[in-house]
């Protein structure tokens, strides 16, 4: 089978497709632009709008690839920072809100452990609670979930 053009700029295309998910974020953009411009040269060159020579398809490739990375520099970058609060605002969390029954006494100074979706969770009692400890057996309610942490208020307050 000979490799031409058309089907090496298809296969680059595919190759840089392949790769999105193992890239990081600076390199993301480059793969997803030069994705772009390798399948925009191949349809030129397969309607005919675009010559089979090599230097006139290396020339709208990084034409391509540059237009297309201005393009999509900003949509990407404010996906990327809405990603990151969301991550970062624990106000969201799907946790927030729910009912837990401690097994371990807790308080604002430290930590104390419990079972919560498969996984041991540290658990501090939030520092906006009017309780100044809560019993093991005492149901509260998470009002904040962070990485390994929840905190929690007493159901009372």
């Amino acid at each position: 089978m000979e490799l031409n053009l058309l089907s090496g700029l298809l296969l680059l295309a595919l190759l840089c497709l392949a790769l999105l998910p193992f890239a990081i974020p600076g390199v993301l953009e480059v793969l997803l632009s030069l994705a772009i411009a390798a399948f925009v040269s191949a349809a030129l060159m397969w309607f005919g709008w675009l010559p089979d020579d090599t230097s006139l398809v290396l020339l709208s490739l990084a034409m391509l690839t540059a237009l297309s990375a201005v393009l999509l520099w900003k949509p990407l970058r404010k996906l990327q920072k809405t990603g990151i609060r969301l991550q970062e605002d624990s106000a969201i969390s799907d946790f927030v809100g729910t009912e837990l029954v401690l097994t371990e006494q807790a308080n604002k100074d430290s930590d104390s452990h419990i079972q919560f979706c498969g996984l041991e969770w540290r658990v501090r009692l939030d520092p906006e609670d009017v309780a100044l400890l809560v019993e093991p057996g005492q149901t509260v309610v998470i009002s904040s979930a962070m990485v390994g942490l929840l905190l929690v208020k007493s159901k009372t307050s």
